[in-house]
């Protein structure tokens, strides 16, 4: 379990870093969250030993990755509490944050004072303090960082926890739901470490250089990487969420290229946006495409109603049980070709009203990819298929 927690999460902490880094100061939101995952980072990368040898030979103080830690673990939660107010949008922030501010400044100030002047330092690295947790000065400082990180964590579980009433369900519902979650295991590791210490007392098993051997067990160790891990799928399924609809969009443009390229270019008029030379050079645009896929459903439908305005005033006999979307595929290449000779377009089917599609553009766009999958792209081998008796 160790391994996991000392090189894994920091790994995985600093990644969100780097990831979150060119959005960071676009809104205090995102520059709260990004601190977060700054100070976690920071805290959590004194867990290896090489880092903390390093500190302490730096510094010359045997147990800096101590209070590096704490430091760290008030600022974050500080800053997570700063993030669940700037979304939670309620009045007086500026005050809020001020005295948030004033706050956790307060309370690092006095984790350092009592770690320069109170904590005893005779054992080296961050479990040198398991020797002395009976010590005054031990039971003031954890005291004080355990009433802080808790206090911190249980106001940004309530918040988060009622502000995803707010939100549609969803991805976005689950991710605020993972960061209450997080900052609820929070609230529970910093009670069972807690009670951990009052149970087991004070460290008096020495290791082979002399150091105390860590009051620790899979639990202590366990609930903070959930709380890492919980942090870090909070704030990733909502892109998750853009990069679905992302691919989601460039299929939908993938599949409506050829019934879109076919009639765009019987009716040219009807283009809207930038046009696309090619089908394959789509899938390297990158960006939201949402409005590409409803500029494509508009213009077929466009071209669709004008190709029906060039039609016979009769209308054929069709079949009632017919495939509606079939059926329309079908008068579009028929009309396409029609066109493309100088002929006016056959008649409507007796199934397709001038209405046919859908009432709103979420529902055309679904009509239109049916009747795409059902078309038939001009070029394509055996273009010309029979038309149906039906059609005249």
């Amino acid at each position: 379990m160790r391994p996991l927690f000392e090189w894994l999460m920091p790994l995985l902490a600093w990644s969100v870093v780097i990831w979150r880094a060119p959005s960071a100061f676009a809104t205090r939101a995102n520059r709260a969250l990004w601190a977060t995952f700054l100070a976690g980072a920071l805290g959590l990368s004194t867990r290896p030993p090489r880092i903390a040898d390093f500190l302490e030979s730096v510094t010359g103080i045997g147990d800096v990755t101590l209070l590096v830690k704490h430091l760290a673990g008030v600022a974050a939660a500080s800053f997570l509490l700063d993030y669940v107010h700037a979304i939670h949008k309620r009045p007086g922030q500026e005050r809020a944050a001020r005295r948030r501010l004033i706050f956790t400044g307060t309370a690092m100030a006095v984790l350092t004072a009592l770690f320069v002047f109170v904590l005893p330092h005779d054992y080296t690295g961050a479990y040198g303090i398991d020797a002395h947790y009976g010590h005054p000065g031990v039971q003031l400082y954890l005291g004080v960082f355990y009433s802080v990180y808790a206090a911190s964590s249980v106001q940004a579980t309530v918040l988060f926890w009622s502000n995803r009433r707010n939100v549609a369900p969803g991805l976005l519902r689950v991710g605020v739901t993972c960061l209450a979650a997080a900052t609820a295991n929070g609230v529970l590791y910093t009670l069972y470490r807690i009670y951990f210490v009052l149970r087991e007392g004070d460290s008096t098993i020495l290791d082979a250089d002399g150091n105390p051997v860590p009051l620790t067990d899979p639990i202590c160790e366990l609930l903070p990487a959930v709380s890492v891990m919980l942090l870090v799928l909070g704030v990733s399924i909502p892109p998750t969420r853009s990069l679905v609809r992302y691919f989601r969009d460039q299929y939908a443009l993938w599949r409506l290229h050829p019934l879109w390229a076919d009639l765009v270019t019987a009716v040219p008029h009807v283009v809207l946006g930038t046009p696309a030379t090619s089908r394959f050079r789509e899938l390297f645009a990158f960006g939201d495409r949402s409005l590409d896929v409803a500029h494509r459903a508009f213009a077929i439908r466009d071209a669709a109603l004008a190709l029906r305005d060039d039609t016979p005033a009769e209308e054929s006999s069709e079949s009632p049980d017919t495939d509606r979307a079939a059926t329309e595929a079908h008068w579009l290449r028929l009309s396409v070709q029609q066109r493309a000779s100088g002929l006016p377009a056959p008649a409507l089917p007796a199934t397709l009203d001038r209405t046919t599609g859908g009432r709103t553009p979420r529902e055309e766009i679904a009509w239109l990819l049916k009747v795409a999958a059902a078309y038939e792209p001009a070029g394509t081998a055996g273009t010309a298929r029979s038309p149906r008796p039906s059609m005249r």
